[in-house]
């Protein structure tokens, strides 16, 4: 058995391994898009070999993070795969510390960060060094509860401009730890993504911001909205307008809920509370290995957002 990096044409067999060990196909646009069109323009990827035959796959996706100011090159930690013919090997942990040694030495990353599941939680803080920054429920509230009512001021969004960018980086200038929401960033991780399908919409009078929204449905089910960004400042009536716009735009009669993840001690947690939301299931696990600074591992630190799992 034998880890080298990626080189071209390997994609072929990372998503042939990807459908048997998933039981799901990952399109080849999709894989190009996440890990070698990113705006980083780099990618981290190492893989297992036996022979000719691919046995393990860990790869990271680069994201730029701001931290106190200034950009860090940090890795989000994605698709981890091991063959099932050879599971108990101790393949994830080689590719894992072969992975992140390169990620210091030649990217010059200063963390790998994520949201492990139930599976992947225990072993990237028992054999991976990593810490646990803190859990994140799922705010939900019935669609129901909130009164429908357009807003004039709210209009939708096809491309992301710097004026976007600005607001992000104004609002959310109290937190110390947050991803880069450059307008090449938001552009691609919404307006190019060949996998999902969003909604963004802006107000430009008064409260300025913006929100990106992406719908989902389980079986026998209504649909749900994810509000995977939301980028307003942090006061009830913008809150409740735009909620009873999106209730307008996404009725009861064929939404179920409305999802978000707000950190806990920000003050947006309380006023989406106050309308109705509430935290529950599912709770994800949110994760750090720090190359360099501990600023990365405090949870209050930390803005984060649904957009920033490669899950939404």
């Amino acid at each position: 058995m034998e880890i080298r990096d990626y080189t071209g044409g390997d994609e072929n067999e990372i998503i042939k391994l990807f459908e048997l060990v998933f039981g799901k196909p990952m399109p080849i646009a999709y894989w190009r898009w996440r890990f070698k069109d990113n705006p980083c323009n780099k990618y981290a990827i190492k893989l297992m070999w036996n022979e000719q035959k691919l046995i393990g796959h860990y790869a990271v996706s680069p994201v730029l993070l701001d931290v106190a100011g200034k950009q860090q090159l940090t890795g989000l930690s994605m698709t981890t795969m091991t063959h099932p013919e050879y599971t108990g090997l101790g393949i994830f942990q080689q590719l894992s510390e072969a992975l992140y040694k390169d990620m210091m030495q030649i990217h010059g990353m200063t963390a790998v960060w994520g949201f492990p599941n139930n599976n992947s939680h225990r072993g990237f803080i028992k054999n991976l060094d990593w810490k646990d920054i803190t859990t994140i429920p799922m705010m939900s509230c019935d669609v129901a509860v909130i009164t429908a009512k357009k807003s004039a001021s709210l209009s939708i969004v096809t491309k992301f401009t710097t004026q976007h960018e600005d607001l992000h980086t104004g609002i959310f200038n109290n937190y110390s730890v947050k991803v880069k929401r450059s307008t090449e960033y938001l552009n691609w991780r919404y307006i190019n993504n060949p996998s999902n399908k969003y909604v963004i919409l802006e107000n430009t009078s008064g409260d300025e911001g913006f929100v990106v929204l992406k719908e989902f449905q389980l079986s026998g089910k209504k649909k749900q909205l994810d509000i995977v960004e939301w980028c307003f400042a942090g006061n009830e009536r913008i809150t409740k307008v735009v909620l009873q716009h999106l209730a307008a735009l996404f009725p009861a009669e064929e939404y179920e809920k409305f999802n978000i993840w707000i950190p806990l001690k920000d003050g947006r947690h309380l006023s989406f509370e106050k309308l109705g939301f509430s935290n529950g299931l599912p709770v994800t696990y949110f994760g750090i290995r720090s190359f360099a600074s501990q600023t990365v591992e405090s949870a209050d630190n930390w803005w984060f957002q649904l957009g920033d799992s490669d899950v939404y």
